[in-house]
């Protein structure tokens, strides 16, 4: 039934399920919040900035491909940066729907796996109705929540935000992945599913706030999120916020990527 489906990927994002079955879970736990991070934040910083760099370079070079073209030349230049490349593909979950999949090469232990695409709001912003039926909203440790939901009304704020903030000819996030298009092919995070005691988590989420200040504006059409708010970009210290999925241990070629969805700080 379909409502039974939608309500396997749901619950793991609705609180008072989250609570009371807590004890049947996993979870991932850490003693702080500086110890959340998986790798230095630096370090996952050069990673991102240093790869999409490498895509603007080859985009300039093969501007005559069509968009379809371009993803499948742009997970070419992944595999050739990372060593490896994560595609969606059916999950082999009962229930898990797509999932994620290190499709080819290995992914060594603490490296950046995939980006948790979506629209940013401040806890004070509305977001209930995209909230509806919706099991792409990611909740951060500050309280921000990023949706990642490429259809229905979330999918018409993002490009609507997205075509807000563009300062002259230069987007200032990546809009390709509400297509299924990918141009940046790590922007695919929101479909990796919860891990359970009989298929462990082998990737964590690390939240990383990247200043504009610090990324050439040519480059910033390659980060898949935005802000809800139009204030958030003018600011004098303005930043994006991005989910990274860094892998926790090694991931063969063939394995599903695979999270945990609820993260315990004490």
């Amino acid at each position: 039934m379909r409502w039974l489906e939608w309500w396997r990927g749901y619950k793991y994002r609705f609180v008072p399920w989250l609570t009371f079955n807590l004890k049947n879970r996993t979870v991932r736990e850490v003693p702080s919040i500086a110890q959340d991070s998986i790798i230095p934040t630096d370090e996952l910083l050069h990673s991102l900035t240093t790869f999409i760099g490498e895509l603007h370079k080859h985009d300039q070079k093969a501007c005559d491909l069509n968009k379809y073209s371009q993803r499948e030349a742009n997970l070419h230049v992944m595999k050739e940066f990372f060593g490896y490349q994560v595609e969606r593909r059916s999950s082999l979950l009962s229930g898990g729907g797509q999932g994620l999949f290190v499709t080819s090469g290995e992914v060594p232990r603490g490296s950046l796996v995939a980006l948790y695409p979506g629209c940013i709001y401040w806890p004070h912003e509305p977001i209930l109705f995209q909230s509806i039926s919706n099991q792409f909203v990611f909740r951060c440790v500050d309280g921000l929540l990023i949706d990642g939901n490429d259809r229905s009304i979330s999918k018409h704020i993002f490009r609507s935000s997205g075509k807000r903030d563009q300062i002259g000819p230069f987007f200032t996030c990546d809009m390709s992945w509400l297509d299924n298009l990918y141009i940046n092919p790590l922007a695919i995070g929101q479909y990796a599913n919860n891990a359970s005691k009989m298929y462990p988590a082998n990737v964590a989420y690390q939240e990383l706030d990247i200043l504009f200040k610090s990324i050439p504006i040519h480059l910033l059409k390659y980060i898949p999120n935005v802000w809800y708010g139009a204030e958030n970009i003018a600011r004098e210290e303005s930043f994006i916020r991005t989910i990274a999925l860094v892998s926790t241990r090694t991931i063969r070629e063939g394995e599903e990527v695979l999270s945990s969805y609820f993260t315990v700080i004490h």
